[in-house]
């Protein structure tokens, strides 16, 4: 094809066209960083509910049967069950907080969406010169 066949571009129409996909890339990015900021907040807001509804319904059957279980038992032996119950109840309370810590560390660090496709980007824009 003869050069003069070819359409001439200015330098600015480079430049507006360079600008443009810029903005599309970057407009793409944002919509991105939103959907992920959105599933942080809902899984957030899943994960506190869950957490006070189950705070909440575990006190309640312990305050039960720890209270059927002391009444029960002889006047004798209370002392000794409330003492065991509570060693029960303290070693629970340590291994749930224990997978609580398991579970928030295991999480995908947040937004790690967005960051790699902007490492993705920038490499391909390092992999153009």
């Amino acid at each position: 094809m003869p050069q003069d066949d070819l359409p001439s571009e200015g330098i600015f129409e480079s430049l507006r066209r360079l600008g443009c996909t810029g903005l599309t890339v970057l407009q793409n990015r944002l919509e991105l960083f939103g959907v992920e900021v959105d599933l942080q907040k809902a899984r957030l807001l899943r994960k506190l509910v869950l957490g006070a509804v189950t705070v909440l319904l575990a006190n309640t059957a312990l305050l039960v049967a720890t209270a059927t279980i002391v009444v029960l038992v002889g006047e004798d032996a209370r002392i000794a069950v409330l003492v065991g119950l509570s060693l029960v109840y303290t070693g629970a309370a340590v291994g749930m907080f224990l997978l609580l810590r398991k579970e928030l560390r295991s999480a995908p660090p947040p937004f790690n969406g967005t960051v790699s496709e902007l490492k993705k980007d920038r490499e391909w824009l390092n992999s153009q010169k």
